[in-house]
C-alpha cells in the first residue's frame, strides 16, 4: 500500500511554521528517529477518541505521528492511498 506522507512543524511563531509534502518513508522515519534522539517523544495516533480509524476527508486511512516535548512541535501524517 502506498502512502502520501507530509510533515508539519508548529514553530513558536507564524514565520517559523511550515509544511513539507511528498516525503518518502525513509525520510519520514529518519525525521522521527532524529527527533526522538533529540528528546522529543513520538506518539502514534490511528484511531479517534470514539475508537474509529482515523480517516481523511476523502475516506483514506490516516496515521499521525505527533512529536512533542513540553507541547506538540510537529506532526507527520501517513495517508494510505
Amino acid at each position: 500500500m502506498d502512502s502520501l506522507i507530509s510533515h508539519q512543524y508548529f514553530g513558536p511563531s507564524p514565520a517559523t511554521r511550515y509544511e513539507v509534502a511528498g516525503l518518502t518513508s525513509k525520510e519520514a522515519y529518519r525525521l522521527i528517529g532524529v527527533n526522538t534522539m533529540a528528546g522529543f517523544e513520538p506518539v502514534m495516533l490511528t484511531r479517534t477518541a470514539a475508537g474509529e480509524p482515523l480517516r481523511t476527508r476523502d475516506g483514506n486511512r490516516l496515521t499521525v505521528v505527533a512529536l512533542h516535548g513540553t507541547r506538540v512541535m510537529s506532526a507527520i501524517t501517513f495517508e494510505a492511498v
